[in-house]
């Protein structure tokens, strides 16, 4: 008999994809019509997964069937699953998957598929599966935008522009003066250096015209200059910052900041494109006073 493990990061809590992985096989791989699943012990489920094309032929429908082997709340699923020509033949295989949560409600999924009776069989699984869990993972989290209340559009700690330009300068007065003379911009709000264990440089949030940029204070000895230039990052608003940065990732992109949630009322995460470029990806949570978190409002 073959055998396959796979093991990958999920932007998911474990939660949520112990749901999927049970009751919830309709929001990512099932025909939602053709799902019959109670998840027990014991228990027998079948689905089809339905294979569609972009050209004129009709769509393949796939029956999987099985019954559940183990579950464990938040942590574990384990099934039998059998599939026919192109899947597992008949044959009866194991599914498994363990999640273990981790940072930042993130989670490590670890899928074990055994009992291939050909290492043909168990190839072509071991190619399937990373696409099928990428695409579960886009899939979630557009389910997650479609049941959650419409988020706030305004927030008084960052600038309303879509695009927000990051650049560094080693005297940050000397920059604000320079953009305010050469380029109109004007001040809208100052955060000041923070020193101790969490040190942040000196932030200012401009405005010029219908379009925001923030100067950040630079340290050429601490951080040094990336291609003979000061440090620089593109901010974008988006909807949703985990899709994003999932997206972001699939299509070459490095990993640099996960999601997560701040005091000021985004939630960012930071990626470097395949070309180099580093992006901040930001979407608004909470509208929050900038006084809360040590902001001062200009205007």
């Amino acid at each position: 008999m073959h055998a396959l493990t796979i093991t990958r990061t999920s932007p998911h809590s474990a939660a949520t994809l112990y749901q999927a992985w049970t009751t919830g096989w309709a929001s990512w791989f099932a025909e939602a019509d053709t799902a019959r699943i109670r998840a027990e012990v014991g228990e027998p489920f079948c689905f089809d997964v339905v294979q569609r094309f972009t050209d004129a032929r009709e769509p393949v429908r796939h029956p999987h069937y099985g019954r559940f082997l183990r579950l464990v709340p938040g942590a574990q699923v384990s099934l039998n699953w059998v599939t026919g020509a192109g899947g597992t033949a008949g044959a009866e295989t194991t599914l498994t998957v363990h999640l273990d949560a981790i940072a930042g409600d993130f989670t490590q999924l670890t899928l074990t598929h055994e009992g291939f009776a050909t290492a043909d069989a168990r190839d072509a699984h071991e190619a399937a599966w990373p696409m099928i869990l990428a695409h579960q993972d886009v899939a979630l989290a557009g389910a997650a935008r479609a049941n959650a209340t419409e988020a706030p559009r305004h927030n008084r700690s960052v600038p309303d522009a879509t695009f927000i330009p990051m650049r560094s300068y080693p005297d940050v007065d000397a920059a604000v003066l320079w953009l305010r003379e050469v380029l109109g911009a004007r001040e809208r709000l100052r955060t000041p250096p923070s020193h101790g264990a969490h040190r942040e440089p000196q932030r200012v949030q401009l405005t010029i015209g219908t379009g925001a940029m923030v100067v950040v204070g630079w340290d050429a000895a601490a951080v040094p200059a990336t291609g003979g230039r000061p440090p620089a990052v593109l901010m974008v608003r988006v909807p949703d910052v985990h899709a994003a940065y999932v997206r972001a990732i699939a299509l070459g992109a490095t990993g640099l900041t996960p999601p997560a949630d701040h005091p000021d009322g985004e939630r960012q995460a930071s990626v470097r494109d395949p070309a180099g470029h580093a992006w901040t990806l930001t979407q608004t949570i909470a509208d929050v006073d900038p006084a809360s978190w040590g902001g001062e409002l200009v205007a």
